[in-house]
C-alpha cells in the first residue's frame, strides 16, 4: 500500500532536481484535489484531468491522476499570469459554477486524488515531453546530437534532421502519426524542408526567435501560439525566406505523449500499484 503523500515523496526523490513546491507566480506542483492520506489504488497520467479521463480512471479502479493541467479551468491559485484584468476567480465563484461543482462532487464521491506535476518534471536535465513527442512521431533516429555534451533531449536540443520532404508531406505525416484532426500550417505547401525544431506547448515569439538562431531550421513545430503575434511573425519569416513554415499541432496533442513518457518513468520506481496513461484526447474536430 502507498498513500498519496508517500507517492508524492517518492516522486520528489526520483525527479532528482531541487523540488519547487510553490513558485512566485502561484504555480505549484503537488496535490490539488483529494486527501494526502488517501490510499492509492492506481495511477493515471494524462495531460488534463477532464471528466472523461476521471471516469476512465474510476472504471479501471485507479483513484490518482497525475496531470499537467489543473482540474478547474481558471488556474485558481495561480491566476496572476493569466487573469491580468482583475483578481483570480474566488472559491465562491468556482463553487457556484455548475460545471466546477459537478466535477468537485465527482472527485469527492470517488475519493480521487489529483496531483499536478509540471515544473519539477520539466526541470529535469532530459525533457520528457520532447522525448515522448519524438517517440510518438518515430523521430528518435533523426534527433541531432548536441555538440556541447548535454544529455539527449535536453530542453535546448530540439532539432531533428529528417529525410528531405515537402512542408505539406511533413504536415500530413505528423497528422497521421499523432492522429490529429486539426493541425494548422503557415508556409508554402510545396516548400522543401529537412531541419525541424520540435517543441511542445505554447510557443511565444521570443521562444521562436531563440530557436531560429540555430542555422538552417526550416520548420518549427509547436503545440499552440499567441495567434496575433506568432502568425504575422512566421508569415514575415517565410516572406523574408528565413524559414519555410510553422506547424501547430495543438496544445494537448503536443503535450500528451509526455504523459505516456511520465507513466513509464513512474513505473521504474512505483511498484505497489498499476500505472496507466489515459490521453485526454484532442479536443477539436474539423468540418468534413
Amino acid at each position: 500500500m502507498i498513500s498519496a503523500q508517500q507517492l508524492l515523496e517518492r516522486i520528489q526523490k526520483n525527479v532528482r532536481v531541487p523540488w519547487q513546491s510553490q513558485r512566485s507566480d502561484g504555480f505549484s506542483d503537488g496535490v490539488l484535489a483529494g486527501s494526502d492520506d488517501a490510499t492509492v489504488t492506481g495511477v493515471v497520467t494524462s495531460f488534463a484531468p477532464t471528466i472523461a479521463v476521471l471516469r476512465r480512471a474510476v472504471a479501471s479502479g485507479k483513484n490518482t491522476v497525475i496531470c499537467r493541467e489543473a482540474p478547474f479551468y481558471s488556474r485558481g491559485e495561480r491566476a496572476p499570469l493569466f487573469w491580468r484584468n482583475g483578481p483570480a476567480p474566488s472559491k465562491e465563484m468556482l463553487d457556484n459554477d455548475p460545471v466546477c461543482r459537478a466535477k468537485q462532487e465527482f472527485i469527492s464521491q470517488n475519493n480521487l486524488v489529483i496531483i499536478r506535476l509540471v515544473d519539477n518534471w520539466d526541470a529535469r536535465k532530459s525533457d520528457g515531453q520532447l522525448r515522448g513527442l519524438a517517440r510518438a512521431l518515430g523521430w528518435e533516429q533523426f534527433h541531432i546530437a548536441p555538440e556541447n555534451g548535454s544529455p539527449p533531449y535536453h530542453p535546448d536540443n530540439v532539432y531533428f534532421s529528417l529525410p528531405q520532404t515537402s512542408l505539406n508531406s511533413l504536415a500530413a505525416n505528423t497528422r497521421e502519426k499523432l492522429k490529429i484532426r486539426c493541425p494548422r500550417v503557415i508556409g508554402d505547401p510545396a516548400s522543401g524542408v529537412q531541419k525541424v525544431a520540435l517543441t511542445h506547448g505554447l510557443l511565444l515569439v521570443a521562444d521562436a526567435e531563440r530557436i531560429l538562431r540555430e542555422p538552417g531550421v526550416d520548420v518549427v513545430i509547436a503545440g499552440d501560439a499567441v495567434e496575433w503575434e506568432a502568425a504575422p511573425y512566421f508569415q514575415d519569416l517565410v516572406a523574408a525566406k528565413r524559414a519555410k513554415g510553422l506547424l501547430l499541432i495543438g496544445q494537448e496533442t503536443s503535450e500528451e505523449p509526455g504523459s505516456g513518457e511520465m507513466a513509464e518513468w513512474l513505473k521504474s520506481f512505483i511498484g505497489e500499484v498499476p500505472i496507466e496513461w489515459i490521453p485526454a484526447g484532442e479536443p477539436f474536430w474539423r468540418l468534413s
